[in-house]
């Protein structure tokens, strides 16, 4: 008896994944023949405004200067200057890097830190409580996409949590995060497509968003071959600071590739004469999510 039941749980685990894999492959087929998502767009009808940043320190952006319903206010006070400038619903995000590169290997050589549990649970209590969205950034080092995600599966599996990849921090064996520029592979993130695209399947979730951060063309060096997705808004960040002229000059380098949807991030500190609200949406092509550190 203990020898049938193993086949037949076997049988049955290979048999769930085939149809999974039909069910997204059938779907992706009819995106890319030019049908309608099967599933609602969150960018259709949505801007997204984020704070980004960790609560261990303000250097890594504005998420880490202040705290509580502080913190909130402020967000939505950003979020709400949007508001009369687009038919859209905008609607505010905290973006926390999770996963954070690091000047040293570490005790397991891979040049990253992940955050805890609790400080991820926190920030999503913290965004739910004030109706925001929470965005999940990882920078692996020299770590994988693969296992940075499996460690942050259980907060993908949330309704509410999105994911962003920032490549300037993917390392080559020997390169230093900060002092050298990664780069990340399509197949890194169309991995993450196809991951995001099972979660969401499985549990049976809305549409999420995945940000894919650049400012250099070597961040992505084969953009051109990451996927597109039916259950999926995919988003290309520029995310380089400066004075308007460099700023503008990237945006429009960095899209000269374009994924489905376009982003832009600001900095308080780093971008003289930052760009406004108005600037903002005046760009081609019009911003989709606007991240603020």
């Amino acid at each position: 008896m203990r020898k049938s039941v193993v086949p037949f749980s076997a049988l049955a685990s290979v048999l769930t994944l085939a149809f999974l894999f039909v069910s997204l492959a059938n779907a992706r087929e009819a995106y890319i023949s030019g049908d309608d998502k099967p599933y609602r767009s969150v960018l259709e009808t949505n801007l997204l405004v984020t704070w980004y940043g960790n609560p261990h320190t303000g250097a890594m952006g504005v998420l880490g200067q202040y705290s509580g319903d502080d913190l909130a206010k402020r967000l939505q006070k950003q979020a709400d200057a949007y508001a009369d400038l687009t038919d859209k619903k905008v609607l505010p995000v905290y973006q926390l890097i999770v996963v954070v590169a690091q000047d040293n290997p570490g005790a397991d050589g891979k040049w990253r830190r992940r955050e805890t549990g609790d400080v991820m649970n926190s920030m999503l209590d913290q965004a739910r409580a004030h109706g925001f969205k929470l965005i999940l950034d990882v920078q692996v080092g020299q770590s994988t996409v693969q296992d940075e995600l499996a460690y942050l599966q259980p907060w993908l599996e949330q309704p509410d949590v999105y994911l962003a990849l920032d490549p300037e921090f993917d390392m080559w064996k020997g390169q230093t995060p900060g002092i050298e520029f990664g780069h990340m592979n399509s197949y890194e993130v169309n991995y993450a497509i196809h991951f995001l695209e099972g979660i969401i399947q499985e549990d049976n979730l809305p549409p999420k968003v995945l940000i894919v951060h650049q400012f250099t063309l070597n961040m992505l060096p084969d953009a051109e071959n990451i996927g597109r997705s039916p259950v999926l808004d995919i988003v290309l960040d520029m995310d380089g600071f400066g004075a308007q002229p460099l700023k503008l000059d990237t945006f429009k380098t960095v899209m000269n590739r374009p994924l489905e949807y376009a982003g832009i991030k600001l900095f308080y500190d780093q971008d003289p004469g930052m760009l406004t609200p108005q600037d903002v949406l005046q760009l081609d092509p019009q911003p989709s999510v606007v991240i603020y550190q």
